[in-house]
Protein backbone atom coordinates (compact mmCIF):
# COMPACT_ATOMS: atom_id res chain seq x y z
CA UNK A 1 0.00 0.00 0.00
CA UNK A 2 1.08 3.37 -0.61
CA UNK A 3 0.20 6.59 0.90
CA UNK A 4 -0.03 9.67 -1.69
CA UNK A 5 -0.39 13.24 0.04
CA UNK A 6 -1.40 16.39 -1.63
CA UNK A 7 -1.11 19.77 -1.26
CA UNK A 8 -0.21 22.54 -3.09
CA UNK A 9 1.68 24.23 0.42
CA UNK A 10 5.15 25.69 -0.16
CA UNK A 11 5.27 25.20 3.76
CA UNK A 12 7.84 28.31 3.68
CA UNK A 13 5.77 29.79 7.34
CA UNK A 14 5.47 27.69 9.84
CA UNK A 15 1.42 27.16 11.19
CA UNK A 16 -1.23 25.04 11.98
CA UNK A 17 -1.82 23.50 8.57
CA UNK A 18 1.61 22.61 7.91
CA UNK A 19 2.73 20.91 11.51
CA UNK A 20 -0.22 18.77 10.69
CA UNK A 21 0.73 17.70 7.43
CA UNK A 22 4.43 17.30 8.63
CA UNK A 23 2.74 15.47 11.48
CA UNK A 24 0.85 12.88 9.69
CA UNK A 25 3.15 12.14 6.41
CA UNK A 26 6.25 11.80 9.11
CA UNK A 27 4.46 9.56 11.42
CA UNK A 28 3.48 7.36 8.70
CA UNK A 29 6.77 6.83 6.98
CA UNK A 30 8.54 6.12 10.24
CA UNK A 31 6.06 2.96 10.90
CA UNK A 32 7.83 2.11 7.66
CA UNK A 33 5.12 3.03 4.90
CA UNK A 34 5.51 3.57 1.79
CA UNK A 35 4.68 7.71 1.53
CA UNK A 36 4.90 10.18 -0.97
CA UNK A 37 4.25 13.92 -0.91
CA UNK A 38 3.06 16.01 -3.87
CA UNK A 39 3.65 19.62 -2.83
CA UNK A 40 4.97 23.40 -3.29
CA UNK A 41 7.82 22.07 -0.78
CA UNK A 42 11.66 23.28 -1.64
CA UNK A 43 13.32 22.31 1.64
CA UNK A 44 12.59 18.66 2.81
CA UNK A 45 14.89 19.07 5.80
CA UNK A 46 11.77 18.54 8.43
CA UNK A 47 10.37 15.69 6.71
CA UNK A 48 11.12 11.89 7.35
CA UNK A 49 13.98 10.99 5.03
CA UNK A 50 12.43 8.08 3.48
CA UNK A 51 9.33 10.34 1.85
CA UNK A 52 9.16 10.42 -1.74
CA UNK A 53 8.60 14.05 -2.75
CA UNK A 54 7.42 14.94 -6.15
CA UNK A 55 7.59 19.27 -6.12
CA UNK A 56 4.69 21.09 -7.99
CA UNK A 57 5.11 24.47 -8.46
CA UNK A 58 1.94 25.93 -9.03
CA UNK A 59 2.16 29.17 -7.67
CA UNK A 60 -1.81 29.19 -7.08
CA UNK A 61 -3.50 32.53 -5.70
CA UNK A 62 -6.69 32.40 -7.23
CA UNK A 63 -8.14 29.83 -4.39
CA UNK A 64 -11.34 31.76 -3.47
CA UNK A 65 -12.52 32.25 -7.31
CA UNK A 66 -11.51 28.24 -7.86
CA UNK A 67 -13.61 27.24 -4.87
CA UNK A 68 -16.60 29.79 -5.80
CA UNK A 69 -16.66 28.37 -9.51
CA UNK A 70 -16.63 24.62 -7.41
CA UNK A 71 -19.57 25.28 -6.50
CA UNK A 72 -21.31 26.63 -9.12
CA UNK A 73 -20.15 24.91 -12.11
CA UNK A 74 -19.38 21.22 -13.43
CA UNK A 75 -15.51 19.90 -12.73
CA UNK A 76 -14.80 19.23 -16.31
CA UNK A 77 -15.23 23.24 -16.61
CA UNK A 78 -14.01 24.10 -13.66
CA UNK A 79 -10.78 22.37 -14.45
CA UNK A 80 -11.10 23.85 -17.95
CA UNK A 81 -11.08 27.46 -16.85
CA UNK A 82 -7.13 26.57 -14.72
CA UNK A 83 -5.41 24.41 -17.07
CA UNK A 84 -2.02 25.96 -15.93
CA UNK A 85 -2.95 24.42 -12.45
CA UNK A 86 -4.18 21.02 -13.60
CA UNK A 87 -1.22 20.86 -15.95
CA UNK A 88 1.20 21.24 -13.21
CA UNK A 89 -1.25 19.08 -10.81
CA UNK A 90 -1.62 16.23 -13.49
CA UNK A 91 1.90 16.23 -14.54
CA UNK A 92 2.94 15.39 -10.61
CA UNK A 93 0.40 13.00 -10.59
CA UNK A 94 1.72 10.72 -13.67
CA UNK A 95 5.07 10.32 -11.76
CA UNK A 96 3.12 7.51 -9.34
CA UNK A 97 1.78 4.16 -10.05
CA UNK A 98 -1.74 4.77 -8.91
CA UNK A 99 -2.29 1.12 -8.18
CA UNK A 100 -3.16 0.15 -4.71
CA UNK A 101 -2.56 3.41 -2.91
CA UNK A 102 -5.05 5.80 -1.04
CA UNK A 103 -4.88 9.74 -1.72
CA UNK A 104 -5.32 12.26 0.51
CA UNK A 105 -5.91 15.77 0.56
CA UNK A 106 -5.17 18.13 2.96
CA UNK A 107 -6.10 21.35 3.12
CA UNK A 108 -9.22 23.21 2.05
CA UNK A 109 -8.10 24.15 -1.62
CA UNK A 110 -6.46 20.60 -2.06
CA UNK A 111 -9.65 19.30 -1.09
CA UNK A 112 -11.62 20.88 -3.95
CA UNK A 113 -9.00 19.61 -6.00
CA UNK A 114 -9.56 16.02 -4.90
CA UNK A 115 -13.08 16.48 -6.07
CA UNK A 116 -12.51 17.94 -9.46
CA UNK A 117 -9.64 15.73 -10.06
CA UNK A 118 -12.18 12.67 -8.90
CA UNK A 119 -15.26 13.49 -10.98
CA UNK A 120 -13.45 14.32 -14.32
CA UNK A 121 -12.28 10.47 -13.56
CA UNK A 122 -8.33 11.84 -13.32
CA UNK A 123 -8.42 10.02 -10.00
CA UNK A 124 -10.61 7.17 -8.64
CA UNK A 125 -11.12 7.98 -5.01
CA UNK A 126 -9.61 11.10 -2.51
CA UNK A 127 -9.72 10.93 0.98
CA UNK A 128 -10.13 14.87 2.39
CA UNK A 129 -8.59 16.32 6.02
CA UNK A 130 -10.90 18.39 7.64
CA UNK A 131 -9.53 21.32 9.89
CA UNK A 132 -11.48 24.21 9.33
CA UNK A 133 -15.09 25.29 8.01
CA UNK A 134 -15.64 27.60 5.81
CA UNK A 135 -19.23 28.06 5.99
CA UNK A 136 -19.31 28.53 10.14
CA UNK A 137 -16.94 31.47 9.21
CA UNK A 138 -19.15 33.09 6.74
CA UNK A 139 -22.05 32.55 9.11
CA UNK A 140 -20.30 34.37 11.93
CA UNK A 141 -19.86 37.29 9.92
CA UNK A 142 -23.30 37.31 8.62
CA UNK A 143 -24.34 37.33 11.80
CA UNK A 144 -22.10 39.96 13.47
CA UNK A 145 -21.23 42.40 9.98
CA UNK A 146 -22.01 45.96 10.97
CA UNK A 147 -23.91 46.71 7.68
CA UNK A 148 -26.29 45.36 5.21
CA UNK A 149 -24.16 45.23 2.71
CA UNK A 150 -21.40 42.65 4.22
CA UNK A 151 -24.30 40.70 5.74
CA UNK A 152 -25.52 40.37 2.27
CA UNK A 153 -21.87 39.55 1.03
CA UNK A 154 -21.43 37.24 3.92
CA UNK A 155 -24.97 34.97 3.10
CA UNK A 156 -23.60 34.60 -0.28
CA UNK A 157 -20.04 33.29 0.17
CA UNK A 158 -21.81 31.16 2.90
CA UNK A 159 -24.61 29.53 0.13
CA UNK A 160 -21.83 29.04 -2.04
CA UNK A 161 -19.92 27.80 0.87
CA UNK A 162 -22.21 25.17 1.76
CA UNK A 163 -22.71 24.36 -1.62
CA UNK A 164 -18.88 23.37 -2.63
CA UNK A 165 -18.74 21.67 0.89
CA UNK A 166 -21.72 19.71 -0.30
CA UNK A 167 -20.50 18.38 -3.04
CA UNK A 168 -16.74 18.10 -1.91
CA UNK A 169 -17.12 16.29 1.10
CA UNK A 170 -20.33 13.66 0.53
CA UNK A 171 -18.34 12.69 -2.80
CA UNK A 172 -15.15 11.91 -0.77
CA UNK A 173 -14.37 8.13 -0.03
CA UNK A 174 -13.02 9.26 3.07
CA UNK A 175 -12.86 12.56 5.55
CA UNK A 176 -10.24 12.86 8.11
CA UNK A 177 -12.00 15.09 11.42
CA UNK A 178 -10.44 16.63 13.66
CA UNK A 179 -12.43 15.61 16.33
CA UNK A 180 -15.57 13.48 17.31
CA UNK A 181 -17.73 16.69 17.76
CA UNK A 182 -16.90 17.49 14.28
CA UNK A 183 -18.30 14.28 12.96
CA UNK A 184 -21.37 15.25 14.45
CA UNK A 185 -21.47 18.31 12.79
CA UNK A 186 -20.97 17.22 9.38
CA UNK A 187 -23.46 13.77 9.85
CA UNK A 188 -26.09 16.67 10.71
CA UNK A 189 -25.29 19.08 7.53
CA UNK A 190 -24.21 16.48 5.58
CA UNK A 191 -25.50 13.21 4.14
CA UNK A 192 -22.26 11.15 5.36
CA UNK A 193 -23.38 7.65 5.46
CA UNK A 194 -21.55 6.35 2.27
CA UNK A 195 -18.02 7.99 3.44
CA UNK A 196 -15.52 6.33 5.99
CA UNK A 197 -14.77 8.04 8.67
CA UNK A 198 -11.78 8.85 10.27
CA UNK A 199 -11.00 10.82 13.74
CA UNK A 200 -7.15 12.27 14.19
CA UNK A 201 -7.56 15.59 16.26
CA UNK A 202 -4.35 18.20 15.95
CA UNK A 203 -1.86 16.71 17.83
CA UNK A 204 1.44 17.74 17.99
CA UNK A 205 4.50 16.29 15.91
CA UNK A 206 8.01 14.28 18.18
CA UNK A 207 10.21 17.52 17.62
CA UNK A 208 8.27 19.60 19.47
CA UNK A 209 9.52 17.83 22.19
CA UNK A 210 13.24 17.92 21.13
CA UNK A 211 13.53 21.70 21.84
CA UNK A 212 15.51 22.64 25.40
CA UNK A 213 15.62 25.33 27.56
CA UNK A 214 19.00 27.52 27.69
CA UNK A 215 18.50 28.75 31.52
CA UNK A 216 20.87 31.64 30.41
CA UNK A 217 19.47 32.72 27.60
CA UNK A 218 15.73 32.73 29.61
CA UNK A 219 17.40 34.99 32.33
CA UNK A 220 18.93 37.30 29.78
CA UNK A 221 14.79 37.36 28.12
CA UNK A 222 13.56 37.36 31.76
CA UNK A 223 15.97 40.63 32.64
CA UNK A 224 14.93 42.47 29.48
CA UNK A 225 11.15 42.30 29.53
CA UNK A 226 11.11 43.15 33.68
CA UNK A 227 9.96 40.00 34.65
CA UNK A 228 11.50 39.27 38.46
CA UNK A 229 11.76 35.90 40.37
CA UNK A 230 9.01 36.88 42.87
CA UNK A 231 6.51 37.73 39.92
CA UNK A 232 3.64 35.77 39.23
CA UNK A 233 3.55 35.88 35.29
CA UNK A 234 -0.18 34.84 33.03
CA UNK A 235 0.75 34.45 29.38
CA UNK A 236 -1.46 34.80 26.54
CA UNK A 237 -0.11 34.30 22.61
CA UNK A 238 -2.37 34.04 20.01
CA UNK A 239 -4.29 35.97 17.37
CA UNK A 240 -6.56 39.24 18.76
CA UNK A 241 -9.81 38.00 17.41
CA UNK A 242 -13.19 38.64 18.53
CA UNK A 243 -13.64 34.80 19.86
CA UNK A 244 -10.08 34.98 21.14
CA UNK A 245 -11.34 36.27 24.69
CA UNK A 246 -8.02 37.96 24.90
CA UNK A 247 -10.30 41.39 26.26
CA UNK A 248 -11.80 39.22 28.53
CA UNK A 249 -8.24 38.43 29.81
CA UNK A 250 -7.25 42.15 30.24
CA UNK A 251 -10.46 42.49 32.24
CA UNK A 252 -10.06 39.89 34.68
CA UNK A 253 -6.05 40.49 35.13
CA UNK A 254 -7.26 44.01 36.25
CA UNK A 255 -9.55 42.78 38.92
CA UNK A 256 -6.96 40.07 39.93
CA UNK A 257 -4.00 42.22 40.34
CA UNK A 258 -6.30 44.00 43.29
CA UNK A 259 -5.53 40.87 44.85
CA UNK A 260 -2.02 40.03 43.61
CA UNK A 261 -0.03 42.74 43.22
CA UNK A 262 3.26 41.01 42.37
CA UNK A 263 0.95 39.84 39.11
CA UNK A 264 2.10 40.25 35.53
CA UNK A 265 0.97 39.63 32.46
CA UNK A 266 2.94 38.84 28.78
CA UNK A 267 0.58 39.22 25.78
CA UNK A 268 1.97 38.02 22.26
CA UNK A 269 -0.21 38.33 18.67
CA UNK A 270 -2.02 40.64 16.59
CA UNK A 271 -5.49 41.15 15.08
CA UNK A 272 -8.53 43.22 14.76
CA UNK A 273 -9.14 43.16 18.43
CA UNK A 274 -5.68 45.19 19.26
CA UNK A 275 -7.13 48.71 19.27
CA UNK A 276 -9.96 47.36 21.78
CA UNK A 277 -6.88 45.89 24.13
CA UNK A 278 -5.12 48.54 23.96
CA UNK A 279 -8.00 50.99 25.15
CA UNK A 280 -8.71 48.62 27.49
CA UNK A 281 -5.38 48.65 29.00
CA UNK A 282 -5.25 52.00 29.17
CA UNK A 283 -8.23 52.53 30.64
CA UNK A 284 -7.66 50.34 34.27
CA UNK A 285 -3.84 51.90 34.04
CA UNK A 286 -2.28 48.39 33.59
CA UNK A 287 0.69 49.25 31.07
CA UNK A 288 3.46 48.95 34.15
CA UNK A 289 2.37 45.25 34.63
CA UNK A 290 1.63 43.82 31.04
CA UNK A 291 4.35 43.08 28.21
CA UNK A 292 3.20 43.56 24.57
CA UNK A 293 4.73 42.03 21.56
CA UNK A 294 3.16 42.08 17.98
CA UNK A 295 4.17 38.27 17.16
CA UNK A 296 6.67 35.44 16.98
CA UNK A 297 8.50 32.82 15.07
CA UNK A 298 6.41 29.38 15.90
CA UNK A 299 10.33 28.46 17.25
CA UNK A 300 10.27 31.16 19.87
CA UNK A 301 7.37 30.77 21.51
CA UNK A 302 8.55 27.75 24.06
CA UNK A 303 11.46 29.98 25.22
CA UNK A 304 8.63 32.87 25.85
CA UNK A 305 6.27 30.13 28.00
CA UNK A 306 9.53 29.18 30.07
CA UNK A 307 8.95 32.80 31.37
CA UNK A 308 5.45 31.96 32.43
CA UNK A 309 3.53 30.38 35.91
CA UNK A 310 0.20 30.38 33.96
CA UNK A 311 -0.68 29.84 30.33
CA UNK A 312 -4.20 31.42 29.65
CA UNK A 313 -6.35 30.59 26.45
CA UNK A 314 -9.18 32.56 27.22
CA UNK A 315 -11.77 31.77 23.79
CA UNK A 316 -14.99 32.76 23.97
CA UNK A 317 -17.67 30.26 23.32
CA UNK A 318 -17.73 29.52 19.35
CA UNK A 319 -18.40 26.51 17.47
CA UNK A 320 -15.11 26.49 15.67
CA UNK A 321 -13.30 25.93 18.87
CA UNK A 322 -16.19 23.28 20.17
CA UNK A 323 -14.67 20.89 17.26
CA UNK A 324 -11.26 21.28 16.98
CA UNK A 325 -8.29 21.48 19.65
CA UNK A 326 -6.16 24.79 18.77
CA UNK A 327 -2.51 24.61 18.35
CA UNK A 328 -1.68 26.89 21.21
CA UNK A 329 -3.72 24.78 23.39
CA UNK A 330 -1.71 21.57 22.58
CA UNK A 331 1.54 23.73 22.70
CA UNK A 332 0.46 24.96 25.75
CA UNK A 333 0.69 21.62 27.62
CA UNK A 334 3.99 20.84 26.24
CA UNK A 335 5.11 23.64 28.04
CA UNK A 336 4.91 22.21 31.29
CA UNK A 337 3.01 24.92 33.06
CA UNK A 338 -0.58 25.63 34.80
CA UNK A 339 -2.62 25.88 31.36
CA UNK A 340 -6.20 27.12 31.59
CA UNK A 341 -8.45 26.65 28.69
CA UNK A 342 -12.35 26.90 28.06
CA UNK A 343 -13.99 23.41 28.64
CA UNK A 344 -14.80 22.92 24.65
CA UNK A 345 -16.06 19.85 23.59
CA UNK A 346 -13.20 18.86 21.60
CA UNK A 347 -10.66 19.97 25.10
CA UNK A 348 -12.96 17.72 27.01
CA UNK A 349 -12.65 14.79 24.79
CA UNK A 350 -9.18 14.58 25.36
CA UNK A 351 -9.10 16.48 28.89
CA UNK A 352 -11.29 14.76 31.61
CA UNK A 353 -11.25 15.47 35.11
CA UNK A 354 -9.01 18.18 34.56
CA UNK A 355 -6.16 15.95 33.55
CA UNK A 356 -4.04 18.30 31.58
CA UNK A 357 -5.43 21.52 32.34
CA UNK A 358 -7.99 23.88 34.15
CA UNK A 359 -11.15 24.33 32.54
CA UNK A 360 -13.44 27.21 32.64
CA UNK A 361 -16.50 27.96 30.76
CA UNK A 362 -16.13 29.99 27.96
CA UNK A 363 -17.30 32.94 27.52
CA UNK A 364 -18.06 33.03 31.14
CA UNK A 365 -15.50 36.50 32.61
CA UNK A 366 -16.52 35.59 36.34
CA UNK A 367 -15.29 31.80 35.91
CA UNK A 368 -12.14 32.81 34.26
CA UNK A 369 -11.75 35.06 37.32
CA UNK A 370 -12.54 32.49 39.36
CA UNK A 371 -9.87 29.59 37.49
CA UNK A 372 -6.89 32.26 37.60
CA UNK A 373 -7.41 32.97 41.00
CA UNK A 374 -7.47 29.53 41.96
CA UNK A 375 -4.73 28.58 40.01
CA UNK A 376 -2.54 32.01 41.68
CA UNK A 377 -3.68 30.51 45.45
CA UNK A 378 -3.08 27.18 44.75
CA UNK A 379 0.13 27.80 42.36
CA UNK A 380 2.09 24.74 44.00
CA UNK A 381 -0.27 22.13 44.63
CA UNK A 382 -1.58 23.07 40.11
CA UNK A 383 1.96 22.52 39.57
CA UNK A 384 2.87 19.66 40.91
CA UNK A 385 -0.68 17.82 39.75
CA UNK A 386 0.85 19.05 35.79
CA UNK A 387 4.19 17.55 36.52
CA UNK A 388 3.84 14.80 34.05
CA UNK A 389 1.62 16.33 31.32
CA UNK A 390 4.05 17.23 28.65
CA UNK A 391 5.02 12.93 29.42
CA UNK A 392 1.73 12.25 28.91
CA UNK A 393 1.59 14.63 25.67
CA UNK A 394 4.56 12.67 24.10
CA UNK A 395 3.36 9.50 24.73
CA UNK A 396 -0.54 9.58 23.94
CA UNK A 397 -1.25 12.93 21.91
CA UNK A 398 1.03 13.00 19.10
CA UNK A 399 0.52 11.78 15.42
CA UNK A 400 3.04 8.88 16.19
CA UNK A 401 0.68 7.72 19.02
CA UNK A 402 -2.45 7.67 17.12
CA UNK A 403 -1.17 7.44 13.18
CA UNK A 404 -2.74 3.86 13.05
CA UNK A 405 -6.17 5.60 13.23
CA UNK A 406 -5.02 6.00 9.04
CA UNK A 407 -3.50 2.79 8.50
CA UNK A 408 -6.35 0.40 9.76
Amino acid sequence: MKYIFFTLRDFNKIGGGSIRIHGVVNALSAKGENVILISGAEDYSRFHPDIKHIKIDAGFRNKAVLQGLTALLPATAVITLFPDLFCKILAGFKQVDLKNVRIFFFEYLDNSIGYLLKKTGKIDHYITDIHGIAPMEFAHQKRNSPSFLHRAIAALKYALAMRHDHKVYQYADGIIYSSAQMKKYFGNHFRMDRVQSFVLPNLLADEVFAKTEDIAEIDSLSAELGIRTEDIVLFFAGGYKPTSGVDDLVKVFAKLRKDFPELKLILIGSGPLKTKVQRLISEFRLEPWIVQQDGLAYEELFRYQALADIIVCPDRMNEFSDMILHLKYMDSLVSGKIVVNGAFSSVLEINTDEKLSVNFTPSDEADLFQALKNCILHKDELTEKYKNVREYIKNHLTYRSQIDTLIQ
